[in-house]
């Protein structure tokens, strides 16, 4: 046999230059894909090393790793068209066994190409196999020592995965948590990104060497870090680091917009997770861990919603309004003195507020004078701390409303009853009530009561702003909106106290009252016109000015009339603000979230809007400027004289066109003022005057009027048929998104108003929050002491809200003589952990249960037909079974070798087979059920039946390339020769046959004495 293959070998003299360079030229005439790796050609024992490693053949893969030590054209390394070496095609025969071979032979950079493999097909036991090689292990520091830089700087492209993607990547991509745990404990770490504003050298090269590059190896370890299983084995606390991950991601979406679809899939990832930890807490302790900020040792608690505050910051908005965290914030919110209101309805909890609406005086007064009361205590509850400022805040509105309607008027003493009935001093008293202004008072008992509502609500902020900081404060936007309403408040009623001292000053420079009044008294009323015209006239005009009464004649920017106009906007503001507490109820505060998102619609819209009429009002000035400068007499229709009428009354001057263009948006426009007004007289030669009719003026402005009109109509259908339908469509899109996912928005915004009242302090509403209390006194002497003293000034912030919890949990477990154990937040966090590990096997189990199912349905469906298959392959004899086993599978493709068997039925009985006699007669499968005396007789003939085995596969190999090759040569000398050699190869292949029956059946001897 073994002369038979060197004959063979020693026959095989045609070039293969030639036989390479036609397959070539043949590959590239039909446009083959593949031409790129012809430079990565295989020698036939190579072809049958790497199927035999993707078949588990052993015998085969042992036979060539003995001839690569003789034979150095023999390359181990060697990979096919695809880039795949002998490891990798193991991988997904998941032979472990012939993984075990190679992973003695192959270099280190095959080993980690398979590793990659093996973590892409989800192969925990493989992975953990190469891992633990020790040819793989003395490679591993240079994985982990490996710098990110060489790995990004690599112009060798022969992997299938980026040269930045390491095991432990690859397998927080597959979010596989055997195999991050695996690397984890072999003390592999991924490195996060440098910010992507950094301008540090390092990265500075990277983005000018390769910016994509770059980019996506951002994303590649963004993707690793945001795998779940990563964060909870790698990460003491995962909420904290899935938050810190989220803000990173959404920054880098807002940059790399390229790739913002992407980000935003990992952003909602780990909004998952954290979710996911949240619904494994299964008590009220777990949810304080998850939601509080807690030291190492889960003693001295400074915030115990620290997390939840960083959560709302962070628009956490699944995490907030997840069941668990807000079951925890509604017993909070009810606190254990006001608990029976969780189960009143909504009626009964606003009649109980208007009921105690006369009350609240008395209830603030108890409160400062006993403050350790049941009564205080009930009134320090987040829920009725709520429901005083409510009462409070429409009070003050109430207010506003009296002074709008000036339902109070106040008049000096020359307004007394007695002087009603003296001459005519009634009229004379109305007279002066309008036109004297010190007769007015300019701040009436109404306003003093509001502004000691400005002043409580002043008072709040400024406590608000030294306790949680100045950038906590303007984060929110009702925040903003109050500092804006106090800001014209205080502005008001400062020019109102400015304005009535500048009044009572001119009042004593001309001791106006007292003369106004003697005169009265004096029935000499008639003098009081001509004494208040004589004032207004004579003297300093900052003295004369403040005694008129009549705004006509005041100026435009007069300090009364400027703290109007404060007060006024103020009051619209202060009645819009009213939406700060419509969260509150379930029913309004969706409507409250889908207004403040159509207003942000509306500001998107208005971009869009002022460009289109800014360019038409450009447009329309450049047309009617003339026409705008000019007037033109027309005549009067009720009498003979003329008046001066404007050319263009809707483009007069820059900014009427301006006006005209909006309120046509609302059609407060005609369009019959629309065409430029011609004179009816116009001067003529020598002075005297010419009709239009007599010099033939009518059509001037015709092409005018005509571009205007059409200029206008233009921006009609602009603004109307397509701007304001856009606007409605996006208001729409957005109330839809808001109902889509309307609990969500509610909650998370009914938690941003719950928690400004459960912190401690701001117990009294507006204005009693400005009288001082003996517990306020208490806390500014201890802030005192402590300031001194130690850091801890804001220590025990608002541990009272919810101290109640552990107090009414500790009650329990004294009654009952419970055992419980302290726990650290850290033992929390691992608790919860392991519950999420355990929670994805069991879903990684369901998902292969059914996978299984849906695998034993289809095979039901083609059982019979297997079985038909299998008693056809029991009817054949051994010999002949043996014989077909070692027909090559690959050799269907020559005419002759098909005799054995009708159509392909050979090749697929022959490929079965194959792989059963390799495993069955291999000698690293050994034989069971042979006594130890035979055994010895079997291991000698073994190894000749291994190389039988592969010389037959290469002679397959052989065959098959010179039938294709015949194909290719169209030389008649080079057919005739290949001919001859597939002659001869096959007169081979039937020795080795012979052989390899003869070998069969002594093996069959065998065992039947056995």
């Amino acid at each position: 046999m073994c002369w038979n293959t060197q004959r063979f070998y020693q026959g095989y003299q045609l070039s293969m230059s030639d036989l390479k360079k036609a397959t070539s030229a043949s590959k590239q005439a039909a446009g083959c894909l593949f031409t790129n790796f012809e430079d990565v050609r295989l020698t036939d024992e190579e072809r049958v090393y790497l199927n035999a490693a993707a078949t588990g053949d052993i015998g085969i893969i042992r036979m060539s790793l003995e001839e690569s030590e003789d034979n150095k054209d023999f390359n181990v390394n060697c990979v096919d068209f695809m880039g795949r070496n002998a490891l990798h095609l193991a991988v997904d025969s998941e032979n472990t066994e012939v993984m075990e071979m190679l992973l003695d032979k192959l270099n280190f950079e095959c080993i980690e190409e398979a590793l990659l493999h093996a973590i892409s097909k989800a192969h925990p036991k493989l992975v953990r196999l190469i891992i633990e090689h020790p040819n793989y292990q003395a490679g591993e520091d240079q994985i982990k020592r490996m710098d990110s830089k060489n790995a990004f700087f690599r112009t060798t492209e022969k992997s299938q995965f980026s040269p930045d993607i390491t095991p432990l990547i690859l397998s927080a991509h597959y979010n596989n948590h055997e195999m991050v745990q695996m690397f984890l404990s072999r003390n592999h770490t991924i490195d996060k990104p440098h910010p992507i504003s950094c301008q540090c050298n390092d990265c500075q090269v990277r983005q000018d060497y390769d910016s994509l590059k770059r980019s996506r190896s951002r994303l590649n370890a963004y993707r690793a870090l945001a795998s779940p299983s990563y964060m909870a084995l790698s990460s003491p606390d995962p909420i904290m680091t899935t938050f810190e991950l989220r803000q990173e991601m959404m920054k880098l979406a807002e940059i790399e917009k390229e790739f913002k679809k992407e980000y935003l899939t990992l952003v909602e990832q780990c909004m998952n997770f954290a979710c996911e930890m949240m619904d494994l807490c299964r008590g009220t302790q777990e949810v304080e861990a998850v939601i509080s900020d807690f030291l190492e040792d889960g003693t001295n608690i400074r915030d115990p919603l620290g997390r939840l505050r960083l959560a709302i910051q962070f628009e956490e908005k699944k995490f907030v309004a997840h069941p668990n965290c807000q079951q925890y914030l509604t017993t909070i919110w009810y606190g254990s003195e006001t608990a029976f209101l969780q189960s009143w309805s909504l009626i009964r909890k606003i009649g109980l507020s208007i009921a105690a609406t006369p009350l609240l005086p008395l209830l603030c007064l108890i409160y400062i004078m006993f403050p350790t009361s049941n009564l205080a205590r009930s009134m320090r509850c987040p829920a009725a701390k709520f429901a005083t400022h409510v009462v409070s805040h429409f009070s003050f509105l109430i207010l506003l409303a009296a002074a709008t309607f000036r339902l109070e008027e106040n008049y000096d003493e020359m307004m007394d009853q007695e002087m009603a009935g003296i001459g005519d001093a009634n009229s004379v008293r109305e007279w002066v009530a309008k036109s004297f202004r010190p007769s007015k008072s300019i701040i009436t008992h109404v306003q003093i009561y509001i502004v000691l509502w400005v002043a409580g609500l002043l008072l709040a902020d400024v406590k608000h702003i030294y306790f949680a900081g100045f950038r906590s404060y303007i984060a929110n936007s009702y925040n903003i909106l109050n500092f804006c309403i106090l800001s014209m408040y205080i502005g008001s009623y400062t020019l109102r106290i400015i304005v009535d001292r500048w009044v009572r000053e001119s009042d004593l420079y001309f001791n106006a009252t007292m003369q106004i009044n003697y005169l009265l008294k004096n029935n000499d009323s008639q003098l009081v016109h001509k004494l208040v015209r004589n004032w207004t006239k004579s003297g300093p005009f900052d003295k004369s000015y403040f005694i008129t009464a009549s705004r006509f004649q005041w100026k435009y920017d007069d300090p009364e009339i400027v703290s109007d106009v404060l007060f006024a906007v103020a009051n619209v503001v202060s009645f819009a603000r009213t939406t700060y507490l419509m969260p509150a109820f379930e029913a309004l505060g969706p409507l409250q979230i889908s207004f403040t998102r159509m207003l942000t619609d509306i500001t998107r819209f208005m971009v869009l809007y002022l460009l289109v009429l800014l360019a038409f009002m450009v447009g329309l000035h450049n047309l009617y400027w003339y026409y705008g400068l000019h007037t033109v007499k027309k005549n009067d229709t009720c009498g003979n004289t003329t008046k001066n009428v404007p050319a263009t009354e809707l483009f007069e001057g820059l900014s009427q066109t301006l006006k005209s263009l909006f309120w046509s948006m609302f059609s407060q426009i005609s369009i019959t003022n629309l065409p430029i007004k011609k004179p009816d007289v116009l001067p003529g030669d020598g002075g005297v005057p010419h009709t239009v009719d007599d010099i033939d003026k009518a059509d001037s402005t015709k092409i005018v009027d005509g571009v205007g009109m059409l200029l206008f109509a233009v921006y009609h259908g602009i603004i109307i048929i397509v701007l304001v339908n856009m606007l409605i469509a996006m208001m729409s899109h957005s109330f839809e998104s808001i109902q889509e996912d309307c609990d969500v928005e509610w909650k998370f915004a009914r938690t941003q108003l719950w928690l400004n009242y459960i912190d401690n302090g701001s117990t009294l509403p507006v204005p009693f929050n400005v009288l001082p209390t003996p517990h306020s006194l208490t806390n500014a002497l201890r802030f005192i002491r402590n300031f001194f003293n130690d850091d801890s000034r804001f220590f025990n912030g608002n541990t009272r809200s919810t101290a109640f919890v552990k107090v009414r949990r500790d009650k329990v477990v004294k009654e009952k003589d419970l055992v419980v154990q302290e726990t650290s937040h850290s033992d929390i966090m691992q608790r919860l952990v392991r519950r999420y590990l355990f929670k994805m096997e069991r879903e990684n189990d369901a998902d292969e249960n059914m996978m299984k199912s849906s695998a034993e349905t289809s095979m039901a469906m083609y059982g019979d037909m297997q079985q038909a298959v299998q008693y056809a392959d029991a009817d054949d004899s051994l010999p002949t079974q043996a014989v077909r086993s070692y027909i090559s599978p690959d050799q269907h493709s020559s005419p002759s070798s098909n005799a054995g068997l009708p159509g392909g039925q050979q090749a697929k009985r022959s490929k079965k087979l194959t792989y059963g006699a390799s495993r069955r007669y291999s000698s690293s499968t050994g034989q069971p059920g042979l006594p130890p005396g035979m055994m010895s007789n079997l291991n000698l003939q073994l190894p000749q039946l291994d190389s039988i085995q592969r010389t037959q596969k290469i002679l397959d190999m052989r065959l098959q390339n010179l039938q294709a090759q015949s194909d290719q040569l169209n030389c008649a000398s080079g057919n005739a020769r290949i001919k001859e050699e597939i002659m001869h190869v096959r007169q081979l292949i039937g020795e080795n046959q012979k052989a390899l029956s003869s070998i069969v059946k002594a093996v069959s001897q065998m065992q039947d004495q056995v």
